[in-house]
């Protein structure tokens, strides 16, 4: 899951790199890359934290942990990375649209994940 990870946050800068955005381009480009990054680094939290014996609570905590972990991680780099541009005199409203694009498609990846390493139980009557 790692590199389509990685490559859903390309295909989206190299869609922005190639659009006519005008002067926000730079924020679209930077918003997708970071996020890209981020996105790996969150999937590799989470899938540090969710061991496939867990059952029950014990599953639930760990993924609940993950997923607060993952969503800290995003609102800390989103923070950084809007604050950075308007020093920079850029606007920060292209970077955050573009980050969460990204974002929303990397946390369908990531669940996937997560439902991927967790063994269903199918009970019998």
């Amino acid at each position: 899951m790692l590199p389509l990870t990685l490559a859903l946050g390309a295909l989206v800068a190299a869609l922005v790199f190639v659009l006519p955005l005008g002067d926000g381009q730079t924020s679209w480009l930077v918003g997708a890359l970071v996020s890209a990054v981020v996105g790996a680094l969150t999937l590799s939290v989470k899938s540090l934290l969710s061991t496939p014996g867990l059952s029950g609570a014990a599953a639930l905590k760990a993924l609940l942990t993950a997923q607060g972990l993952a969503f800290m991680l995003r609102l800390v780099a989103v923070a950084i990375g809007a604050f950075a541009l308007v020093q920079n005199g850029q606007s920060a409203m292209p970077f955050v649209i573009s980050f969460f694009v990204v974002s929303l498609a990397q946390q369908v990846l990531e669940t996937r994940s997560l439902l991927a390493t967790q063994p269903t139980k199918v009970s019998t009557p």
